[in-house]
């Protein structure tokens, strides 16, 4: 009876699945530093505890956020405050999204913001290159190709991409669902208004 309960043990392959059914973030070596051809895996299905609804509310109504009075945008502020803080924890620690580079290819880059919120950076071939939170132009929904020297023939859908438009150039990242695409979204734009608020 030993053997087939220890047959059945399968709890460290699981470790292979926390972060958003890819490899561990804590150990980015696990991943390839250039993406699959085909563009993103399909993302594997998030575990019970990580698709969380009520995350949703504040970021549909700032669809609508010219519409709301007063007490309705300090209401909705009031719950993307902790979302976007537990956003920003999660990103000083480090986490890796996928770039889509100029010459049209996918590659998986390690990313982070700074303690004080002030920069996004982004290890690039050894290096750590910065993006201040105050340099950024736009930030939005889609890719944006002006500056590419390849357009790709095929590219992951339009509704799992984020722009960061900088003042020289264009990072655009592809994520493994539309509601990890519009959490990025929504919480840069809120991290960027806050940083403008205390400068």
């Amino acid at each position: 009876s030993s053997s087939s309960s220890s047959s059945n043990y399968r709890a460290p392959d699981m470790s292979l699945f926390c972060c958003d059914g890819g490899p561990c973030r804590q150990s980015p070596r696990n991943r390839p530093d250039e993406a699959p051809p085909g563009g993103p895996a399909p993302a594997a299905p998030l575990p019970p505890g990580q698709a969380k609804q009520p995350q949703q509310q504040p970021l549909q109504l700032l669809e609508d956020w010219d519409k709301l009075g007063k007490q309705e945008k300090a209401a909705v502020q009031e719950r993307l405050e902790s979302i976007v803080n537990a956003f920003a924890q999660e990103l000083i620690r480090g986490k890796v999204f996928m770039k889509l580079g100029r010459n049209g290819r996918l590659f998986y880059r390690l990313c982070a913001l700074d303690k004080q919120l002030s920069a996004f950076s982004m290890h690039i071939k050894g290096a750590i290159v910065e993006y201040p939170i105050s340099g950024m132009q736009h930030i939005g929904f889609g890719y944006d190709l002006t500056d590419f020297t390849h357009v790709p023939v095929s590219l992951p859908s339009d509704a799992l991409a984020a722009v960061i438009s900088m003042d020289s150039r264009r990072i655009n990242l592809v994520f493994s669902s539309p509601m990890e695409r519009d959490e990025f979204v929504t919480c840069m734009l809120a991290l960027r208004e806050r940083h403008r608020r205390t400068t």
